[in-house]
C-alpha cells in the first residue's frame, strides 16, 4: 500500500500542509526581519547611487575652471536676490495701541447699534 491509499494518507496530507504553511511562515518571518537591515545598507536616495556609478565610470567630471574674462567680470562676492519671500516681521503691538483699538471697535458698536436702530421691521 502506497501513500495514496490506506490508513496513513489523510495523516500524510495534514503533515505536509503543516510542513508547507511552516515553511510560509519561516519565509515571510525572515523577509520581514530581513528588509530593515538591507535598508540600512542601501543609499540614501537612488540618486546618489547613480551618483557614485557616474564618478566610478567616470561619466561624471568636475566642471572645467572658468575663463579669465570671466572671472574677471564677476564681483567677489555675488549679490543676488533670493527667489524666496522675506519673511513676515511681526510686530507687537504695545498696551496704548491695545486699546486705542478697543476704543475704535467700541465706537464702530455703538454706531452700528445706532444705524440698526433706525431700520425699520417690516411687519
Amino acid at each position: 500500500m502506497g501513500v495514496s491509499g490506506g490508513p496513513l494518507a489523510p495523516q500524510f496530507h495534514v503533515l505536509m500542509r503543516d510542513m508547507i504553511l511552516r515553511r510560509h511562515a519561516l519565509l515571510l518571518l525572515s523577509l520581514l526581519l530581513a528588509g530593515p537591515a538591507a535598508a540600512q545598507e542601501a543609499p540614501a536616495t537612488g540618486g546618489s547611487m547613480i551618483g557614485r556609478i557616474f564618478d566610478a565610470t567616470g561619466l561624471r567630471a568636475p566642471p572645467p575652471p572658468s575663463a579669465d574674462f570671466v572671472r574677471q567680470s564677476r564681483p567677489g562676492e555675488l549679490d543676488y536676490a533670493p527667489l524666496t519671500p522675506a519673511p513676515a516681521q511681526s510686530r507687537k503691538k504695545t498696551a496704548a495701541e491695545m486699546e486705542a483699538s478697543g476704543a475704535q471697535l467700541d465706537r464702530a458698536i455703538a454706531d452700528n447699534k445706532r444705524k440698526a436702530a433706525r431700520v425699520k421691521i417690516p411687519n
